[in-house]
């Protein structure tokens, strides 16, 4: 039976985690003034309480799944799984001379500081970090004009869109926040959603980036089918194998 203290205790990173959507270990830390330890244990009581969901790194709230996370939570975590899933799309699926979308998501992110010895390569894409990457080494780089949204920093919008279908990729690789047991790919915002399944369409092939955390999980909006798509992804388990319908192409990448 828990004590009031721990009861207190998970009522505060439960308040915590459901105003946020999704926050870090180290943040739940501070707020308790409580050890690592201490945390991680609470979260694996509360995971089996049904009151959080634990991810690699952190929790996530289990009451508002269409609640975008702010910037720099998006990017802290499975960053490893990240990066790696990242090195394995550039350097199997990005040829000289190519002109790719690379939308706004963290994993997608990541591929910048691989593609900076691709000559003739051009970068097209809708994240306000990732261009400003793109351009920091030395890429030619095409931002979407458009609003952009304050907490994932996408640009997104009838303009964007109206630039997008104006082009043709040799590749896009688009993030996704979830990809459910029909193969359904899902992300928590309508605009967004537009956005990416704009970049499925006009793309040669399609590549959806990642880490194993998504799958069977299930977003707000849907933008399209992983069959469509190639998914590249970090190796999975056996039930999360199972969950993913036979007939989507997956590429598991060893971090």
């Amino acid at each position: 039976m828990k004590n009031m203290l721990t009861q207190a205790r998970h009522s505060m990173i439960q308040e915590y985690v459901d105003q946020r959507g999704l926050c870090r270990v180290a943040e739940l830390c501070e707020l308790t003034n409580s050890s690592e330890s201490t945390i991680r244990r609470d979260l694996i009581q509360m995971e089996e309480d049904g009151i959080i969901r634990r991810v690699h790194g952190g929790a996530q709230s289990i009451k508002n799944f269409s609640h975008d996370v702010s910037q720099h939570v998006r990017f802290s975590l499975n960053h490893e799984a990240k990066v790696a899933i990242a090195k394995y799309a550039v350097e199997n699926h990005v040829h000289a001379n190519d002109n790719i979308f690379i939308d706004a998501g963290t994993t997608t992110y990541e591929m910048v500081q691989f593609l900076a010895n691709i000559p003739g390569l051009t970068v097209v894409t809708n994240g306000m970090e990732t261009a400003l990457a793109s351009l920091n080494h030395g890429i030619k780089t095409i931002l979407l004009g458009g609003t952009v949204k304050t907490d994932t920093h996408a640009v997104v919008g009838q303009t964007a869109m109206q630039q997008i279908k104006a082009m043709n990729f040799s590749a896009s690789f688009i993030g996704a926040n979830g990809i459910d047991v029909q193969g359904f790919l899902t992300t928590p915002d309508i605009e967004e959603a537009a956005i990416k399944r704009a970049e499925l369409v006009q793309a040669n092939q399609a590549y959806v980036l990642t880490d194993a955390s998504k799958i069977g999980e299930r977003s707000f909006a849907i933008f399209g089918n992983a069959s469509d798509t190639v998914v590249i992804c970090n190796q999975l388990t056996l039930r999360q194998k199972r969950i993913l319908p036979e007939k989507i192409l997956l590429e598991e990448v060893t971090e």
